[in-house]
């Protein structure tokens, strides 16, 4: 039967139907009960498949079908094993899965490709099936592509207001990260968003290739086009892709995620009902209006910011501004790429710099992470080999940045004692900057940061410390709110991550523009002949050990994550009030925080999207946190039923 509406012989839906009377048996009694409200569709399929009437069907002299459904419509909902909308289930998988790809403000999946053309929705609904059946992951399709183009353009034209110009065309700019699968995406996604023709204002998509998640909204910010799309995953496994949106206003909340995915099931019913996929190019080009680079574009608008940072006037500076500087960048064979370059123009020495080419592969260690130990382990030994004044690392698409620190000058110009810069310390030395350009600002971080960090920054530095939920769209959007609602005047949003969006920047996470503030600094200490960027944080007091743990939740099923969760976190805070080692922190925006008496702090919180609760530490010593925090946590554990696996806490 699939088979047969997918090939237009028959009505998907007079299908369905004819499938739940088989399931249900010939028997028209039972059948009656459970679909009392069928509608005149599925009465004639079940007319047509047993020559009797539904109507006719109450008979008590008939047979009872084995197959009885007392149906609680309460009960029944699309989240269960009933669908009232009698939708094929091929599309109900598509419809499903369109949704699913939400990520909090980003669209995130498993890269599954299907045929380029003649293919059909039963065909992609059975690979999507597959792959979750086989690795839970959720399938991004180059057929979901195309329904997000067509739903984000859809929405564009809707919302006038969310645009930068009411020119004669749309124009919509996208952009990928050098991964596998993203020319492919991109194609899908250009064709879905040309196909949208409503009222007197065409679309058209323009292509700039690989660019970085920033730039894509620097060019809608500089006039470059209407809204823009990134086609990147980040720093997730290399099979995985995604896509962030962007219109005048900034990147799309969450919400505004919602509002996108009703528009793109319509586009997938729109092509189901066609029996046919949308055709893609595969992988040898992307279909659209135009193709344009403008990155060259985006790197001047950086040019000219690390010009303004280092506060230099003479005519030397003004074109070659870091010249003395040795700089390393290691991008990781990311979209970050073209930094060096940019560097290179400025005067920077930047022979030492490393994996500068974009491959999707990532040949060397894996995507780009500047929290990966790899990563940052092959720029230090290229900053050692080069003698360099710091070293720059950033993510895939260049939103997040970390860097690389020597602690030692000496006299003769030699550098040692490299460390690196990322985190807690991260945020340290870049509110430092800050406390002297804008004395009393607020630093709203995600809610991991460590105690040490609230007391350096609001004890040494003077600022205040502001800690909100995790994920860099929540810490940039409480900036925001905070700073348009006149609370505070909150000049960074940081996530531990790296992530970094600055007021100045109009709260882009950018980590280039990160890098260009450190870059800076970097310049005018150098100028002053001061000594390591690191002295500015030497009364940062970090705790000697941090560590963060996970409890898998073995049945997959977020429902009992929940339960787990909340039961977990209720006696904690019970415990709490008998235990002097604990404060449970009120103000704390997620999860359970607790300050330890020793000066640290333990947070356990829930995964919105896996089955997974984390644990964060930062004690004393790792004896100090089996003792003070893995061993009741244990106690607690090992009485529960759920199906868990709490080894990680026990290795602790």
């Amino acid at each position: 039967l699939d088979y047969l509406f997918t090939m237009g012989i028959l009505h998907p839906t007079t299908a369905s139907s004819i499938l739940l009377a088989a399931l249900v048996g010939q028997d028209g009694s039972s059948c009656a009960t459970a679909f009392t409200a069928a509608p005149a569709l599925f009465q004639k399929a079940y007319n047509h498949r047993t020559g009797v009437s539904l109507h006719e069907s109450s008979s008590p002299t008939k047979k009872k079908s084995p197959f009885h459904f007392d149906l609680d419509p309460s009960q029944t909902s699309n989240s269960g094993g009933f669908d009232h909308s009698n939708t094929p289930p091929s599309l109900q998988t598509i419809l499903t899965h369109l949704a699913e790809l939400k990520s909090g403000s980003d669209l995130r999946g498993t890269y599954l490709p299907h045929k380029n053309y003649g293919g059909t929705i039963a065909n992609v609904s059975r690979l999507i099936k597959q792959l979750k059946e086989e690795t839970g992951g959720i399938a991004l399709t180059p057929l979901a592509a195309h329904c997000y183009g067509a739903a984000f353009a859809r929405w564009l034209l809707r919302q006038p207001q969310q645009v930068v110009t009411a020119g004669d065309a749309l124009t919509i700019c996208i952009g990928r990260d050098p991964r596998v699968g993203g020319d492919r995406l991109a194609d899908a996604f250009a064709r879905g968003a040309e196909s949208v023709d409503e009222g007197n204002r065409p679309v058209k998509v323009v292509n700039t290739n690989v660019a970085t998640t920033p730039s894509m909204f620097e060019f809608v910010r500089g006039g470059k086009c209407d809204a823009s799309v990134m086609v990147t995953a980040s720093h997730l496994p290399v099979e995985r892709n995604g896509m962030k949106f962007f219109s005048k206003n900034g990147g799309l909340t969450k919400d505004k995620i919602d509002e996108l995915i009703p528009l793109a099931k319509e586009e997938a019913n729109h092509w189901f009902e066609m029996g046919i996929l949308p055709p893609t190019s595969g992988n040898s080009g992307i279909m659209c209006s135009e193709v344009v680079d403008f990155m060259p574009y985006y790197q001047d608008v950086l040019k000219q910011h690390i010009i303004t940072e280092v506060e230099s006037t003479s005519p030397e500076s003004l074109t070659k501004p870091l010249s003395g500087l040795n700089i390393v960048v290691n991008p990781g064979n990311g979209a970050g790429c073209f930094f060096n370059d940019l560097l290179r123009d400025l005067g920077a020495n930047v022979a030492g710099s490393i994996h500068l080419t974009p491959d999707g592969t990532f040949p060397d260690f894996g995507v780009p992470n500047p929290e990966k130990k790899a990563m940052v382990e092959a720029t230090m030994q290229a900053c050692e080999a080069h003698n360099a004044d710091i070293g720059i690392m950033f993510d895939t698409d260049a939103d997040r940045s970390g860097f690389i620190l020597p602690r030692n000058l000496d006299k003769d110009g030699v550098r040692s004692g490299y460390e690196s810069l990322n985190g807690n310390r991260l945020i340290a030395l870049i509110s430092a900057i800050y406390s002297s350009s804008s004395p009393g600002c607020t630093i709203v971080t995600d809610s991991t940061t460590s105690e040490r960090l609230n007391k350096f920054l609001e004890g040494n530095l003077g600022l205040n410390h502001y800690r909100f939920v995790r994920g860099y769209a929540n810490v940039i959007g409480k900036a925001k709110e905070l700073t348009e609602g006149g609370q505070a005047n909150a000049e960074v949003a940081i996530e531990i991550s790296g992530h970094c969006a600055l007021k100045e920047n109009g709260y882009t996470d950018d980590g280039t523009y990160t890098a260009v503030k450190m870059i800076g600094l970097l310049a005018r200490t150098a100028a002053a002949g001061k000594g390591s960027l690191l002295d500015l944080i030497s009364d940062f007091d970090e705790m000697p050990f941090e560590e963060e743990v996970r409890i898998q939740i073995t049945d997959g099923s977020l429902k009992t994550t929940t339960s787990v969760f909340q039961s977990l976190a209720q006696s904690l805070v019970e415990g709490s009030d008998d235990n002097d080692d604990w404060t449970f922190d009120e103000d704390n925006f997620e999860g359970a925080r607790f300050r330890l008496s020793s000066g640290g702090h333990f947070m356990i919180r829930q995964s919105l999207h896996d089955p997974v609760i984390s644990m964060q530490v930062e004690s004393a010593s790792r004896e100090e946190a089996r003792e003070k925090v893995a061993d009741p946590l244990l106690s607690l554990l090992s009485k529960s039923e759920a199906p868990m696996d709490y080894s990680a806490v026990e290795n602790l």
